[in-house]
């Protein structure tokens, strides 16, 4: 489970490293449903899709042992 404390204070590199794993996507997050304030958004997604770092970079590598993965990012950084 990822935590991360507010959409617009999310690091870019980690918005696009949970994408990359299927994770998270752009665009779905709304800051109102039905005119009440949303307080966090919930993904959850089972991927295949593991990383390594080498030399400071993240490479992505495709069909790995299956996890699954739960993102909360929170809607402000409170």
């Amino acid at each position: 489970c990822v935590v991360s404390d507010g959409r617009a204070k999310i690091n870019p590199r980690t918005r696009a490293l949970l994408a990359g794993m299927g994770v998270y996507q752009e665009g779905i997050a709304k800051q109102q449903v039905n005119s009440k304030d949303v307080t966090a958004h919930i993904y959850e997604y089972t991927t295949q899709v593991g990383m390594t770092i080498k030399n400071d970079v993240v490479s992505l590598v495709p069909k790995q042992q299956p996890v699954q993965m739960l993102f909360c990012l929170k809607e402000k950084n409170q």
